[in-house]
């Protein structure tokens, strides 16, 4: 008999509402941070001026490019408020990155003074030797020989949504077609079985939508919770029929390996279902509208495909789809001329680092499908916390895109589409992407 999920609801929602706010608590720290200090600090930088990038102020985070050029030049490293500082250059983040003795990963993507309390170890707000150890366990879901054999599932999926698609007109490329690509692969990643794939998508979209304001009341929150209960503890139940996915990793340890109890398998895949996709869905979408937005380098990516991986990595450097990440100084440190404090927060910029003349020349800002060394961005970090999803994120972007360039050579931005970033502070997307599948009218 399967435990009736229901009765552990209440600890399982406790649980995911911990870890759900893990991922999103940078937006939460954006709206009670900036309430409660935005008139109580100024930016306290080498040189004073409100030109200078501001994650707590909303303006900025709307519209970050100028003030971000701004910081780089006169403001590599700046202090926000009196537990945070921002990191803006190239040469200050990556330095970071590397320096895992000095900077803690805890509290990752928070910019508040205080950090998320998680009963579990996460991967994203974990040091070693914890972080290692999961690390290497959720690794062997997306070995290269896992990858290999997902590929042609992320190919079948890419396929039946361009069978969506019209012959020609107009469409809007994210609702119509790139919005539900990541969330399938992930499904199938994790070993969520494929009917039930749009009735979690449902769920998962009602919790999105109103992050960063609280979710745990929702009944789509407590429906995928239960979901996600029944399907670990149904999974556990037929130990001899194993499958290659996320569940069965994490539902089954192998020797040398912790068991992880319920709790702790419903936290991780919860954490997948709910914020593994919107980053992979800016990079497909950003990718195709820098394209056609030259359209020549549309064409000559059409024509020589062997171009596309360059191209979706300038489309990484150029808009990151996350725009930040967080460490911690384990001591008193100093950054570009700036002291930091034992025990303060260093807002690290990869929008802005991404950007950074000094390493990527005074055309930083554009996109260049041809630009050398693109595939030397931060948009996924750097060293021993890089982002472990980020070869499956590049293979449906390349996927998504090719597919895109075999059934629609001639698409073409509808003339009104314009640049406007998505709200949130974490993610870096344009809001929509209209285009004529078949050409139609010149913008």
């Amino acid at each position: 008999m399967i435990p009736d999920p229901a009765e552990r609801l209440p600890g399982l929602l406790l649980l995911a509402l911990m870890s759900r706010d893990a991922v999103y608590c940078s937006a939460w720290c954006y709206i009670e941070v900036a309430q409660r200090e935005r008139q109580i600090f100024a930016m306290t930088t080498p040189v004073d001026s409100a030109e200078f990038f501001d994650p707590l102020n909303p303006r900025h985070v709307a519209e970050p490019d100028e003030f971000m050029r701004a910081s780089r030049k006169g403001c590599p490293v700046g202090k926000v408020s009196e537990h945070l500082y921002a990191a803006n250059t190239d040469d200050v983040v990556r330095a970071v990155f590397d320096d895992t003795e000095h900077f803690s990963n805890r509290g990752n993507f928070s910019v508040g003074p205080e950090d998320v309390r998680l009963p579990f170890t996460v991967v994203t707000m974990a040091d070693p030797p914890d972080h290692t150890v999961l690390r290497s366990r959720l690794l062997k879901s997306l070995a290269p020989v896992r990858l290999r054999k997902l590929t042609p599932k992320v190919e079948n999926i890419v396929r039946k949504a361009v069978g969506t698609l019209p012959a020609s007109g107009r469409v809007d490329l994210y609702a119509d077609y790139v919005h539900f690509i990541p969330s399938a692969v992930v499904y199938a990643l994790i070993g969520i079985p494929e009917p039930a794939w749009r009735e979690v998508q449902t769920w998962s979209d009602a919790i999105v939508r109103v992050i960063p304001g609280p979710s745990h009341e929702l009944s789509e929150f407590a429906s995928l919770m239960e979901f996600l209960a029944q399907l670990v503890e149904e999974r556990r139940a037929r130990p001899e029929d194993r499958h290659e996915d996320v569940l069965d990793n994490l539902c089954f340890a192998e020797p040398g390996e912790a068991e992880m109890p319920t709790p702790e398998v419903v936290c991780h895949i919860f954490q997948l279902v709910v914020a593994a996709t919107d980053t992979t869905r800016a990079l497909i979408t950003n990718c195709v509208y820098r394209l056609l937005d030259d359209r020549s380098q549309w064409e000559a990516v059409v024509a020589d495909r062997s171009l596309l991986p360059n191209a979706i990595e300038e489309s990484l450097r150029v808009d990151s789809p996350a725009q930040f990440m967080v460490r911690t100084a384990v001591e008193d440190v100093t950054l570009a001329g700036c002291p930091i404090p034992a025990g303060k927060k260093v807002y690290l910029n990869l929008q802005s680092a991404n950007h950074d003349e000094e390493r990527w020349g005074d055309d930083s800002r554009t996109y260049r499908a041809d630009r050398p060394d693109a595939a030397m961005h931060l948009a996924f970090g750097k060293g021993i916390h890089a982002c472990i999803g980020a070869p499956l994120a590049r293979i449906e972007a390349r996927v998504a895109i090719e597919a895109l360039m075999d059934a629609f050579p001639g698409m073409r931005l509808a003339p009104d589409a314009t640049w406007v970033k998505c709200e949130g502070v974490l993610t870096r997307r344009v809001e929509s992407l209209p285009v004529c599948l078949d050409g139609g009218e010149v913008r």
